[in-house]
């Protein structure tokens, strides 16, 4: 139980700090300083011009989600115990989530890859995306033992 706390810590560790950068990242977009005032010639190499900005902000959105979903699973399992069925909702939301953002994000990375014509920089970020991809599949076999440790456990429970 302590390394889920561990990471329940750190969760929100992480939570606080995408916190800070999205309102940070939220301020630019709206509230741009002089010297990031580009031009409509600059947005015109982007592939949505000045909206591409936003683009990000919505897959961002969805990470976030996902984090909380996974800080309350977490919370869930340290208060009522490994084998409960409302963490396991939880963690298979947050599943979905991690799956969703990581496909979206392979997708528009792959784009921006064939606009950009082979920059390395987005080759790395598809390598991240595909982590993401596995982080939700890794979710969702930890949501299947939790269901199979509850099963077992209410089987056993009738037992005794």
């Amino acid at each position: 139980m302590r390394k889920i706390k561990i990471l329940h810590w750190f969760v929100i560790i992480l939570i606080v700090g995408y916190s800070l950068n999205f309102i940070a990242n939220i301020y630019l977009t709206f509230y741009t300083p002089d010297f990031m005032n580009f031009n409509k010639e600059f947005y015109n190499k982007f592939i949505l011009g000045y909206y591409t900005q936003f683009v990000g902000l919505a897959f961002s959105l969805i990470l976030f989600i996902a984090l909380f979903f996974l800080k309350n699973g977490l919370k869930l399992t340290i208060s009522k115990g490994f084998f409960n069925q409302k963490s396991s909702e939880k963690l298979k939301i947050a599943g979905n989530l991690f799956l969703i953002y990581g496909v979206l994000c392979l997708i528009w990375d792959t784009i921006l890859l064939f606009y950009s014509k082979g920059e390395l920089y987005f080759v790395a970020g598809i390598s991240s995306d595909i982590l993401l991809i596995l982080i939700g599949f890794s979710l969702f076999i930890i949501v299947d033992f939790i269901d199979n440790g509850n099963i077992l456990q209410q089987e056993n429970d009738l037992t005794i």
